[in-house]
């Protein structure tokens, strides 16, 4: 399947890499800082002033936290161009239905600079190429919301991904301290429509595996709701109910919280389902039933609740290590931290060396032969 760049249609693509050493073993020792000052130097953020992007010539918005401002790293982009109409690795349309790995973009900066487009990047390489962390089969999907830019997609395409738009949604809830920004995550829920895909594995753009983690998909059965704890809520607007086999669960946000079970959203594995869709949509717009300072994580943790019809089933902090520690390191398969912009030193090593080894493999000869075969 070959995918031509046009408004509204999918983008799609998959993975290989180099050996993986500890952080450790590809550091140099402390007392050898020029090296290390080069792996510094890949990363330096750009003023936080109102910037003109000279690829789209549009200004962007001051960065509200400096963890929003545009990053100074290079993609290559002829390449990454050359390889976007490419076959999409480890995805078979025609095929029996598959897991998929999935994160959704909604930046509303156009910028290739854009911090969030740029750890997505990171997030693909890791989940489709590299050899310490990449999945053996399955596809990785980028959701973007109507308004990322053609060149943003097809550079997301052309590094591994199937690309596709996901459907806005309204969400105007009347609650000081609701910022603009949180409005757009909610599209977030149609991806329960994504039936083509048995389970989805959702991470976060700031949620990045450092490990391998295909084995999450299946860490939690399908289970059946619980009937007797089914609200007026869990019925569909004509009666129907929504008790169907599901599958939810993630991490809790407080691992130490053992009765007020709340579940992270930005690592957690689910079923699609057109019901449960349907349930999703007529249900988010009750504000008066969540905190929306929490945005889509309140309101899923209300649909999915503990102590609800639908309860989660919880994963260790392995999968979902939000706010990674110091003394973390090796202990988590997923971090999910803003590691471009973290002070933590193991944290900001491995985003350094991440995209070092990612830059090495996408300008080899290896990263088009690969792009270029068909599954």
């Amino acid at each position: 399947m070959f995918v031509q760049f046009e408004e509204n249609e999918d983008i799609v693509v998959y993975k290989t890499s180099s050996p993986s050493l500890s952080l450790t073993e590809k550091l140099p020792p402390s007392n050898d800082p020029p090296v290390f000052n080069n792996l510094l130097e890949l990363y330096q953020t750009k003023d936080p002033q109102i910037q003109t992007s000279v690829e789209h010539g549009a200004p962007n918005e001051e960065p509200e936290y400096p963890f929003q401002r545009d990053l100074e790293l290079d993609l290559p982009i002829e390449v990454l161009k050359e390889a976007s109409n490419s076959t999409p690795r480890n995805y078979n349309p025609d095929g029996p239905k598959s897991y998929a790995y999935a994160t959704f973009m909604a930046t509303r900066n156009p910028s290739l600079r854009d911090p969030y487009f740029m750890a997505i990047h990171s997030l693909i390489y890791r989940v489709l190429w590299s050899s310490r962390s990449r999945t053996e089969q399955y596809p990785f999907v980028v959701f973007v919301a109507e308004f990322v830019p053609l060149e943003q997609r097809q550079l997301l395409a052309g590094a591994g991904a199937v690309v596709r738009e996901l459907a806005p949604l309204e969400w105007n809830p009347n609650v000081e301290g609701v910022q603009s920004r949180w409005k757009d995550l909610f599209a977030k829920l149609n991806m329960w429509l994504e039936t083509e895909f048995e389970r989805i594995l959702f991470l976060d753009a700031d949620a990045f595996p450092v490990a391998k983690i295909d084995a999450m998909f299946d860490l939690a059965p399908k289970q059946d709701c619980i009937e007797s704890k089914l609200q007026p809520e869990d019925r569909l607007a004509d009666g129907t109910s929504v008790c169907e086999p599901y599958v939810f669960t993630g991490v809790p946000q407080d691992p130490f919280n053992k009765k007020d079970i709340n579940i992270n959203v930005g690592s957690m594995v689910f079923s699609p389902s057109e019901k449960m869709h349907k349930r999703l949509l007529q249900n988010y717009v009750k504000t008066d039933k969540y905190n929306c300072l929490m945005a889509e994580q309140a309101f899923l943790n209300w649909q999915f609740g503990v102590n609800g019809a639908f309860p989660p089933t919880v994963l260790e902090r392995e999968y979902g290590g939000f706010f990674p520690q110091d003394d973390e390191e090796g202990k988590l398969k997923v971090v999910h931290e803003k590691i471009w912009s973290v002070e933590t030193n193991w944290l900001k090593l491995d985003w350094f060396i991440q995209w070092q080894d990612m830059m090495s493999f996408y300008n080899s000869d290896e990263f088009l032969k690969q792009r270029k075969m068909k599954d």
